[in-house]
């Protein structure tokens, strides 16, 4: 169990993040947080780079992300795979960020253009 990291951020209950996926606002940013492969914890923008759709609104499947509105998926690291097995190029990729698991939260280093603007809220 990784400790608190100074400069991360507490998104959301691990329970809630295996429920399904679920859009955290934190630090100005909008998140998606999901659990996949290996009961660990994945945090990525919530936006797909292909349709500008919620990733937070789609499903998971193998322990990638679904987009709701055409079906691409994405890893924990935001690489993309498209429907009938195509690759997405690297520019278009979601941001992916460090997470981990302390006390049964979903934890998160945003970068350093993130300052703290207070707790993360499950929108």
């Amino acid at each position: 169990m990784k400790q608190t990291v100074p400069g991360s951020h507490a998104l959301c209950a691990l329970s809630a993040a295996r429920a399904a996926p679920l859009r955290v606002m934190c630090a100005g940013r909008a998140l998606v947080v999901w659990v996949g492969a290996d009961d660990r914890p994945a945090v990525l923008d919530d936006r797909c780079p292909h349709g500008n759709a919620r990733l937070s609104a789609g499903y998971v499947v193998k322990g990638r992300i679904v987009c709701p509105q055409h079906m691409w998926s994405f890893g924990p690291d935001g690489q993309a795979d498209a429907p009938g097995g195509g690759q997405g190029g690297g520019a278009c990729m979601p941001r992916s960020y460090p997470c981990w698991v302390s006390d049964g939260q979903v934890r998160a280093i945003l970068g350093p253009s993130a300052p703290d603007r207070g707790a993360a809220t499950p929108v």
